[in-house]
């Protein structure tokens, strides 16, 4: 079923509904839902409901529906009949059924007879084949909507855990709804890129790694944290998998392409979790930038050491991944807050400067002569010269004072209150220290009170939870303090 298409997809947008009464948590939608944990929850109707049971699925547009596989079973609850109807000029028919389910049965695969050895048959899984009806392809070969009847169950309530429904859009569709929903499709079942690496020559599992090898000679030993966990060779690209492990975007890459010939979908090869946008692997920009700088560094150890690690592509790939997992829309990163504050704060100084220097100018331009004509070229060239000596002074001086602006505005650094409490008399005049030791090695504030302790002082404060000033103060209150230059 690799060149189908499944339409019960959440991104395809198919809609369900059942008119039964359902056990809380088990609605029809969990059938088709985006969420793992509610797809496999199923669904399940209330216990005092009796077959048969409707579960109607339409599709935005006409599909070519070629394969139907059902798994009957929801934990010890288990159903043993099922009818299968297509929707044809607003008609239901029905086009296949199946009854007497044993309980060794794990799903039900619906298909035509003509289509049954070009499909996979050899599941580890216990299936069912059931085929369609002869009249089934003038209903399905240009249907919208799809009816499943549960017909009989096994002394339980009506239960069905999971649905899929495979086919094509169908000939009817015009050439760029059916190029619409292929397009989305290989965005599902290839996310990550695959399909290039499916089509490399035989005999090529991947693009080839120019991974740099050490001459015979060296005694480098390369530190283990650059290692790939399964391969134990130097890495190109580190990416964190969601068990924590670290390994090269190229054993990922093999490993989804053995994953993909028994037609399961890209996942962790420690855990074997699919992937999806909570969980997903992400390429280790820092321990990349250690590893350049250790190829670098100890560039004669080795035969040959790449300008720049990896293809163009795929570092636009994952600087992409990156930046889409690190910065959400409508929130930045504190560094880039603190980045942005500090240029904008600098670029106002600039204009500052600027604007005093050019009415400096001005006014000295016009107190020579009176006249509102210019002054000869010599003394415009004097008075430009002078401006901006002073513009250049200007914005020598006010680059430490943006940059306190900036930091100020932070909410992990403060300053110093010296200013603030100068009307304290001598209080004033007494340095920063810890308010239990009086040391002046201070690292923590706690906000309560905005006294400021030692690392030693906190440990012992914080068994009471409580300031020398008798103030009481939570984990949540003690904060990093950062000491700045007054």
């Amino acid at each position: 079923m690799s060149s189908l298409i499944n339409f019960l997809n959440p991104k395809l947008k198919p809609s369900v509904e059942s008119d039964a009464v359902c056990e809380d948590g088990y609605t029809p939608a969990n059938l088709i839902a985006d969420d793992i944990e509610q797809l496999e929850r199923g669904f399940m109707c209330f216990a005092v409901c009796k077959p048969p049971i409707e579960i109607v699925f339409d599709f935005p547009k006409a599909v070519d529906m070629k394969v139907i596989k059902l798994w009957p079973s929801c934990g010890a609850l288990r159903s043993t009949a099922f009818e299968v109807h297509g929707r044809h000029d607003g008609i239901w028919e029905r086009v296949a059924f199946v009854r007497d389910l044993g309980r060794g049965v794990d799903s039900v695969t619906f298909c035509y007879q003509s289509d049954y050895n070009s499909r996979s048959s050899s599941n580890s899984e216990q299936s069912e084949k059931v085929f369609f009806f002869k009249s089934a392809h003038k209903i399905l070969a240009s249907t919208n909507s799809v009816k499943v009847v549960i017909r009989a169950t096994e002394r339980c309530p009506p239960v069905l855990r999971k649905v899929q429904m495979w086919g094509l859009p169908a000939r009817s569709l015009d050439k760029a709804d059916r190029e619409l929903v292929k397009s989305i499709w290989s965005e599902i079942s290839d996310p990550y890129g695959q399909r290039d690496a499916a089509q490399t020559p035989t005999g090529q599992r991947s693009p080839p790694r120019h991974v740099p090898e050490l001459r015979e000679q060296s005694t480098l030993s390369i530190p283990e944290e650059f290692l790939d966990s399964i391969t134990w060779e130097l890495m190109i690209f580190p990416t964190v998998l969601p068990s924590g492990k670290v390994v090269d975007q190229s054993t990922i890459d093999k490993h989804a392409e053995e994953e993909a010939k028994w037609g399961r979908q890209p996942s962790d090869p420690f855990t074997g979790l699919e992937y999806n946008v909570q969980r997903k692997a992400i390429l280790n920009l820092a321990l990349k930038a250690r590893i350049e700088k250790f190829l670098m560094e100890h560039s004669e150890h080795f035969k040959a050491v790449p300008r720049s690690l990896g293809t163009s592509r795929l570092r636009r790939r994952h600087a992409s991944q990156f930046a889409s997992s690190t910065c959400q829309p409508g929130q930045i990163s504190p560094a880039a807050g603190t980045y942005s504050a500090l240029s904008n704060a600098y670029k106002q100084q600039q204009r500052k400067s600027r604007a005093t220097a050019t009415a400096t100018s001005s006014s000295s331009a016009a107190s020579f002569g009176g006249s509102p004509h210019s002054p000869p070229a010599a003394k415009r060239a004097r008075h430009s010269h002078h401006g901006s000596a002073c513009a250049t002074v200007t914005s020598a001086t006010s680059i430490d004072q943006a940059i306190q602006q900036a930091l100020q505005k932070v909410t992990r650094f403060s300053q110093l209150a010296s200013n603030s409490s100068a009307g304290s008399g001598s209080a004033a005049s007494a340095p920063a220290s810890c308010i239990n030791c009086r040391s002046a090695q201070f690292g923590y504030e706690i906000r309560t009170c905005r006294h400021l302790v030692c690392r030693e002082c906190l440990v012992l404060l914080s068994r009471d939870q409580q300031c020398v000033c008798k103030v009481f103060f939570r984990g949540a209150d003690v904060e990093r303090y950062h000491k700045l230059d007054p």
